[in-house]
C-alpha cells in the first residue's frame, strides 16, 4: 500500500519481530502501526484452546490498523516468522490521514476486506478436508504462484494449520493428488498445481472460497533465507518426577560415591537395589543422587511407589507398576488391560535407546522388581527395599547396597543442620553425640528429635537425651526400636489438631494424599487441615508432593491407624466423610481426568472399605462413578475389581438398577479385555433387569452393547436384531446420541456382512445424526466406515478422502483409539491402491495404537492387516507370523468371525506356497466356523479358496461344485467383488476340466465386473489371457496377456507379476516369438525364485523348457521340463504336472 509507505520513507527504521513474539493485543494499548515488509503474523482473538483466526498478514501489509480509532485493540498479532516491520507513529498517520483522506479511505477497505476473511473462513472450516486444502492451494496460487521463488516457502505445517488439520493428514493427501498427476513437487516446498481443474472439482461447491481473500496461516512458516523450523509433532515426554530435595540432606557421601562409581563400571547391571532398615534414608538418598546426576538422564527421572510394605494397599502389581511408567513416558491415558508380558514388551520397546532413571521405591520382594527391569544399560534403575534382594544379584539382574544407619560423625552432623548451624544447642557436640547414641544413630530418629528441638527453643539438648532414657521408653542399640520411640514421642510433641489429623491420616486409604481428602474425614475446612498437615511435615511425620499433596512412611501410617482405633471416637463417622467426599468429587461433571488418576489406589481402595463395612449404597454408587474415568483412562483390572465390589454390595441391599448397572458396566469391561462369553452373560442379565425395571435408556444401550458382543462372537442375526431393537428405544425415547449410536452399529453389521448397500444407508444416517448434534468422535467412527464400504465397493480414493477426514478428526481431539482405527482403516485402502509402504506404515501405526490403548480385538486385526499386507508383497513368510500372532489373540477372545478369517488368510497363503495339504485344513476350519456361525460371506470366501486347491489337487470335478456352491451364495448376497472372484475361480476349473468356451465366459464375466468395480483388473486380464491361450486362440490371447503384465506390474504382487509374465511367455511362443518369449519366462522363473512361490515357479520353468525347445536348445530344454515336473509333483498340482510331463515326453 504506497499510501502507508510513504510515512515509512519519512525515516523511521525496520524493527525485528522474533518468531512467536506478539506484535499488538488486547492487553498492550497500541502507539504505533506496523507496515509489514518481510515475513509473515497472524491476527486471531484468544479464545482458550480454540482460537478465531481472522487473517494472514504479510509483505506490504498493516497490522494495528485498529488504534487508528482506538489504542485498545481488540485482537491479538503474533508473528508467524521472523517478521520485519516499519513503524508508524499513530500521531503521524493521524496527520497524514487528516492531511489526505485516501489513508482512511484505504484503512476502512482494509477492514472491510478483513472482516469478509473472517466469515470466509468460518464458512470454510465447515468443509471436509479435501475441500479445504483443495481451497487454499487454488488461493494461494492465485495469491502467491506457489511454484515462483517469490512465493513463500510452503512447508507442510503452514498448510496443515491453514487446512486446519494434522501435517500427517495434508501430506497424505498431497500425496495421493500428486500420484493422480495434479500437483507437482519441482523443489522442497515448492508446489505447481499441474490440474486446476481437478483440484476445483476436489473443492466442490467450497471452490468459490478460493478468490483471493486474507486468512488463517501456520505460526510454523520457514525463516526468512533459513531452513524449516517445523513443531516437533508427538514428542516424546520427557518425564521429570524426582521429589524434591531434603535441604538438610547430610552425610552418605560414601554411599553417594558408591552409587556413582558402580554407574561409570563398563561392567555392570542397569539395576542397583539399596537395602535396608525403614526408615534409615534409602529414598532419600536415591532421590539425592538422582538431583545430583539429573543431567546424565536428558530422557527423564520416573519415580514409582511399589508399595511393598504398605499397610493401607496391597503391593503394586507389575502389571500396573508398568502402565504407571508407560504413562509417564507418553504412552498416553489409556493401557493395556493386564497382559504383564504384552505390557512388557511395550515398556521395553519404549525405553529403548533413551537415558532414563527409573527409581522403584519401597519394593516388596524380587518378583515384583523383576518384570520392571528394562533390556539394555540406557535406562538406570534405582531399587529400595527393606527386604534383601539377594536373589536378583544371583540371577545377574542387579547389583545391591546395604544401607546401614548414619556413623556417629554424620549422625551428629545431621542433628546440626536440622537445629542449625548458628544454634546454640548445635555447639554441644557432645550431648548431640549422646543424643545421636540414643537414637541408635537412625536418621529418623534423628530428625524426629531434632525436630522436637527446633520446636521447643528452652529445651536443651541433654533433656531431650533424659527424656528418650525414660524407663517406658526404648534402650538404644536397636535402631528399629529406636525408630518407633521417636514416632512415639514426635506424636506427643503435637498439638491437639495436628493428633487429631495424625490419627486420621491412618484411616486414609492411600499412602499420599491431597488436603482436601484429610480435610473431609476429619469434618474441617481445608485450611485448617492445611495447618495441621503443616505441623505434621515440621515433626517430620509426612513429606510434601507437588500437587499439593502429602506422602507418609509405611511404619508412620502404620502408628497413625492404630492411634485412631484406639483413640478416635469417631472413626466411623470419619469414614462417611471421607466417602461422601470422593463420590461428590467423583460425580461432579467438572473433575478433571487427572483427579482420577492421582486418587486411583485411594477409590480403589475406598470401594473395598465401604463393601467391607456394610456401606454398600455408598460402594456400588462410588463404583458407578469411577466406571466412566477408569474405562476411559483404561485401568482395566482396577475398574473390574471396582465393579466387582459394586454389583456384591448392590446384590447386599437388593437394588434391582444398582445390580444393572454393574453388570452392564462388567459387561463392557469384558467386551473390551474378553471372553465375549463372558460379556454376553454380564450384558444380558443387565438387559434383563433393566427390562423388568421398565429402564427403557438402561435396555436401550443394554440391547446396543449387547449387539456389538454378538458381532465380535460371530452371532450375526441376534446382533443384527439387538442393535434394532435398541434403536427403536432410543427412537422412542428421543435420544439422538443413542440413534447415532444404534445406526452406526447396525451399519457395522451389515459390512461385516458385506450388506454394503445397507451399511452405506445405515452409516450415512449416523453421519447426519452426529453432525447435527456435533459428536466429533462419533462423527470420525462413521467417517472410518464409511471409508472401510466404499473400500469395499471398489471405491479407494473416495475412501482416502473419508479416511483422511476422519484422521483429521483424531488428531484434533487426541483420541489415540480412535486414531488407531482410523490409521488400520487406512492401511487397508492404501493396500487395495498396492501401496504397500503406505500400507505397511499405517497398519504397525494402528497396532501400537491397540496395544497402547488395550484393545485386544484391535490387536488381533492390525496384526491381520499387516499378515495381509505382507501377503500381497509377496513376504509369505512374514505374512504367516502375523497370521498366527492374530489367531492367538483371536482364539483367547472367542472372536469366531475374526478367527474364521484369520484361518482363511493363512490357508491363502499356503495355496499361494503350493502347500495344499496345509491349505486344505486352515481353509475346512474356517468354512466350518463360518457354517456354524451362519457367516454366508466367510462361508463362501473358504468355498471358493477350497474350490482353487481341489482344482490344483487335480479334482477340478469337486472345485467346480464348490466354486459354484460359493457363487450362489454372493450372488445371493448381491456381492459384485466376490462374485468376481468366484467367476475367475470358475474360468480356471473349466481350463481343466477342458471347456474352454466356458472358461472363456466366466473369465469375461470377472473382467466385466471388476472393471464396474475399478478393481484389480488386472488379474481377471489375466484369466482372459489364459482362457484364450488355452483355447488356441494365441493372437487375442496376446493383448490381455500384456495388459496383465503391465497391470500386476503397477499394482500386484510379484508372484502374481510373475504368473502373468509365464502366460505372456507361452502366447508369444505359440506366436512364434520365441526370443521374446525366451525374456518373459526367464524373468518369471527369477522372481518365482524370489517369492518363493513354487508352483508357479514349476508352470514358469515348464514354459521356459518349450522356449529352449523352440530355439533348437534341446539339452537345456530337457533340463527345465525334468525341474518343472519334479517341482510340480512336489507340491502336488496335477494338472500342471501331467501338462509338463506330456511335454517332456514329447521332446523326448
Amino acid at each position: 500500500m504506497s499510501v502507508f509507505r510513504s510515512l515509512v520513507d519519512e525515516g523511521a527504521r525496520p524493527h525485528v519481530f522474533r518468531r512467536n513474539e506478539t506484535i499488538c493485543s488486547p492487553l498492550r494499548p497500541a502507539s504505533r502501526v506496523y507496515l509489514i515488509d518481510y515475513g509473515y503474523a497472524r491476527e486471531y482473538t484468544p479464545a482458550g484452546d480454540r482460537e478465531a483466526v481472522h487473517d494472514l498478514r504479510g509483505g506490504g501489509d498493516l497490522v494495528g490498523e485498529l488504534a487508528f480509532w482506538s489504542p485498545a485493540d481488540r485482537v491479538k498479532v503474533d508473528a508467524l516468522t521472523e517478521v520485519r516491520v516499519w513503524p508508524i507513529d499513530l500521531r503521524r498517520l493521524r496527520e497524514h490521514a487528516a492531511a489526505g483522506p485516501a489513508v482512511v479511505t484505504a484503512l476502512v477497505q482494509e477492514l472491510f476486506a478483513r472482516n469478509m476473511a473472517a466469515r470466509r473462513h468460518e464458512a470454510l472450516a465447515r468443509a471436509p478436508v479435501a475441500a479445504r486444502l483443495a481451497v487454499w492451494l487454488l488461493h494461494l496460487d492465485e495469491r502467491y504462484r506457489l511454484a515462483s521463488e517469490s512465493a513463500p516457502p510452503l512447508s507442510m505445517e503452514t498448510l496443515a494449520d491453514l487446512v486446519g488439520s494434522s501435517p500427517d493428514v495434508v501430506q497424505r493427501q498431497l500425496t495421493q493428488w500428486g500420484r493422480h498427476g495434479w500437483l507437482v513437487r519441482p523443489r522442497y516446498k515448492r508446489l505447481r498445481i499441474a490440474d486446476p481443474a481437478a483440484l476445483r472439482a476436489a473443492a466442490g461447491s467450497w471452490e468459490h472460497l478460493s478468490a483471493p481473500w486474507k486468512g488463517q496461516v501456520t505460526p510454523f512458516l520457514t525463516r526468512p533465507g533459513g531452513p524449516a523450523e517445523p513443531l516437533p509433532v508427538g514428542e516424546v515426554p520427557k518425564p521429570r518426577q524426582l521429589p524434591a530435595e531434603v535441604s538438610d540432606f547430610t552425610g552418605r557421601q560414601q554411599s553417594l560415591d558408591l552409587l556413582t562409581a558402580w554407574l561409570e563400571r563398563p561392567r555392570r547391571t542397569n539395576t542397583m537395589v539399596v537395602q535396608g532398615l525403614p526408615g534409615v534414608g534409602k529414598t532419600a538418598l536415591v532421590t539425592h543422587w538422582g538431583h545430583l546426576h539429573a543431567d546424565r538422564f536428558p530422557d527423564g527421572q520416573i519415580v514409582i511407589d511399589l508399595r511393598g510394605q504398605s499397610p493401607t494397599q496391597p503391593p503394586m502389581s507389575p502389571a500396573e507398576a508398568l502402565g504407571q511408567i508407560l504413562r509417564s513416558l507418553g504412552v498416553g491415558e489409556h493401557m493395556p488391560a493386564s497382559d504383564e508380558a504384552e505390557l512388557m514388551l511395550l515398556y521395553r520397546s519404549r525405553i529403548a535407546g533413551r537415558r532414563l532413571l527409573l527409581i522403584l521405591d519401597n519394593a516388596a520382594d524380587p518378583a515384583q522388581v523383576r518384570a520392571l527391569l528394562p533390556g539394555g544399560k540406557d535406562c538406570v534403575v534405582l531399587v529400595t527395599s527393606r527386604t534383601r534382594m539377594a536373589p536378583l544379584r544371583a540371577t545377574g539382574h542387579a547389583d545391591l547396597m546395604d544401607l546401614s544407619v548414619l556413623d556417629p560423625g554424620n549422625a551428629v552432623a545431621l542433628l546440626v543442620a536440622v537445629l542449625g548451624e548458628d544454634s546454640p544447642r548445635a555447639a554441644d557436640r557432645d550431648a548431640l553425640a549422646e543424643l545421636a547414641r540414643v537414637c541408635s544413630y537412625h536418621p529418623f530418629a534423628l530428625r524426629i528429635s531434632a525436630a522436637k528441638l527446633a520446636e521447643n527453643p528452652g529445651m536443651s539438648v541433654r533433656s531431650r537425651v533424659e527424656e528418650l532414657r525414660l524407663p517406658d521408653r526404648l534402650l538404644a542399640g536397636d535402631p528399629e526400636e529406636a525408630f518407633r520411640s521417636a514416632l512415639d514421642l514426635a506424636y506427643e510433641s503435637l498439638g491437639p489438631a495436628q493428633r487429631r489429623a495424625f490419627r486420621h491420616v491412618g484411616l486414609l486409604p492411600g499412602r499420599d494424599f491431597a488436603p482436601e481428602v484429610l480435610a473431609a474425614a476429619l469434618g474441617v475446612p481445608v485450611e485448617e487441615a492445611v495447618a495441621a498437615v503443616e505441623g505434621l511435615h515440621r515433626a517430620y511425620l509426612v513429606e510434601p508432593l507437588p500437587g499439593p499433596r502429602y506422602r507418609v512412611h509405611d511404619l508412620v501410617k502404620r502408628l497413625a491407624r492404630e492411634l485412631g482405633r484406639h483413640a478416635e471416637a469417631g472413626v466411623r463417622e470419619a469414614r462417611v466423610r471421607l466417602l461422601d467426599h470422593y463420590l461428590a468429587v467423583a460425580i461432579h461433571p467438572n473433575t478433571p481426568g487427572e483427579w482420577f488418576e492421582a486418587e486411583r489406589r485411594s477409590l480403589v481402595s475406598a470401594v473395598r472399605l465401604a463393601g467391607e463395612n456394610g456401606a454398600h449404597g455408598m460402594a456400588w454408587r462410588l463404583a458407578e462413578a469411577v466406571f466412566e474415568p477408569f474405562r476411559r483412562l483404561r485401568y482395566y483390572a482396577n475398574n473390574l475389581e471396582v465393579q466387582q465390589v459394586g454389583l456384591a454390595s448392590a446384590m447386599q441391599v437388593s437394588n434391582r438398577r444398582a445390580i444393572a448397572l454393574m453388570r452392564g458396566h462388567l459387561g463392557s469391561i469384558h467386551r473390551d479385555i474378553g471372553p465375549s462369553t463372558l460379556a454376553a452373560r454380564f450384558v444380558g442379565e443387565a438387559l434383563a433387569d433393566f427390562t423388568a425395571l421398565g429402564d427403557s435408556v438402561g435396555r436401550a444401550r443394554a440391547l446396543n452393547e449387547l449387539a456389538e458382543v454378538h458381532g465380535i462372537a460371530g452371532h450375526n442375526e441376534e446382533a443384527l436384531r439387538c442393535a434394532g431393537e435398541a434403536l427403536d428405544v432410543h427412537r422412542e425415547i428421543g435420544d439422538l446420541s443413542g440413534v447415532a449410536r444404534g445406526l452406526h452399529t447396525l451399519s457395522r453389521l451389515h459390512l461385516s456382512q458385506e450388506r454394503y448397500e445397507l451399511a452405506l444407508q445405515y452409516a450415512g444416517q449416523a453421519l447426519d445424526v452426529r453432525g447435527r448434534i456435533g459428536d466429533r468422535s462419533g462423527t470420525a467412527q462413521s467417517l472410518i466406515t464409511l471409508a472401510t464400504i466404499q473400500r469395499n465397493l471398489g471405491e479407494p480414493n473416495a475412501a482416502l478422502s473419508e479416511g483422511l477426514e476422519a484422521l483429521s478428526i483424531c488428531h484434533e481431539l487426541g483420541d489415540e483409539h480412535a486414531e488407531a482405527e482410523t490409521l488400520l482403516c487406512l492401511a487397508e485402502i492404501y493396500d487395495v491402491l498396492r501401496l504397500q509402504h503406505e500400507a505397511r506404515r499405517d497398519a504397525e501405526l494402528a497396532l501400537a495404537g491397540y496395544t497402547a490403548t488395550g484393545d485386544q480385538y484391535g490387536i488381533g486385526r492390525a496384526l491381520c492387516a499387516l499378515g495381509r499386507v505382507a501377503r500381497n508383497g509377496s513376504r509369505y513368510d512374514e505374512a504367516l507370523d502375523y497370521y498366527e500372532q492374530a489367531l492367538a489373540v483371536q482364539v483367547e477372545l472367542h472372536h469366531e468371525q475374526g478367527k474364521a478369517e484369520t484361518l482363511g488368510d493363512i490357508g491363502l497363503v499356503y495355496w499361494r506356497l503350493a502347500d495344499y495339504g496345509r491349505a486344505d485344513d486352515y481353509l475346512n476350519q474356517a468354512l466350518t466356523i463360518g457354517r456354524v456361525t451362519s457367516d454366508e460371506p466367510v462361508e463362501a470366501r473358504m468355498l471358493n479358496r477350497l474350490a482353487r486347491v481341489r482344482r490344483r489337487q487335480g479334482q477340478p470335478q469337486v472345485a467346480f461344485v464348490y466354486a459354484l456352491e460359493a457363487l450362489d451364495i454372493v450372488q445371493g448376497k448381491g456381492n459384485r467383488r466376490a462374485e468376481a472372484d468366484v467367476q475367475e475361480t470358475l474360468a480356471y476349473t473349466y481350463l481343466s476340466l477342458g471347456r474352454h468356451r466356458s472358461a472363456l465366459r466366466a473369465a469375461g464375466a470377472s473382467l466385466a465386473i471388476r472393471e464396474e468395480l475399478r478393481d484389480n483388473r488386472a488379474s481377471a486380464l489375466l484369466s482372459v489371457a489364459q482362457a484364450l491361450h488355452t483355447a488356441g486362440r494365441p493372437a487375442a490371447a496376446l493383448e490381455p496377456a500384456r495388459e496383465a503384465v503391465e497391470l500386476q506390474h503397477e499394482t500386484g504382487t510379484r508372484d502374481r507379476w510373475a504368473a502373468a509374465l509365464t502366460t505372456l511367455a507361452m502366447v508369444l511362443l505359440d506366436l512364434d516369438r520365441p526370443e521374446e518369449a525366451l525374456e518373459y519366462a526367464l524373468q518369471a522363473r527369477d522372481v518365482h525364485l524370489e517369492c518363493g512361490t513354487r508352483r508357479d515357479l514349476g508352470c514358469a520353468l515348464r514354459a521356459l523348457g518349450l522356449v529352449r525347445a523352440r530355439l533348437g536348445r534341446r539339452n537345456e530344454a530337457v533340463v527345465h521340463l525334468r525341474d518343472a515336473v519334479r517341482t510340480l509333483d512336489e507340491v502336488g498340482d496335477v494338472f500342471e504336472a501331467r501338462r509338463a510331463a506330456e511335454d517332456l515326453r514329447d521332446l523326448a
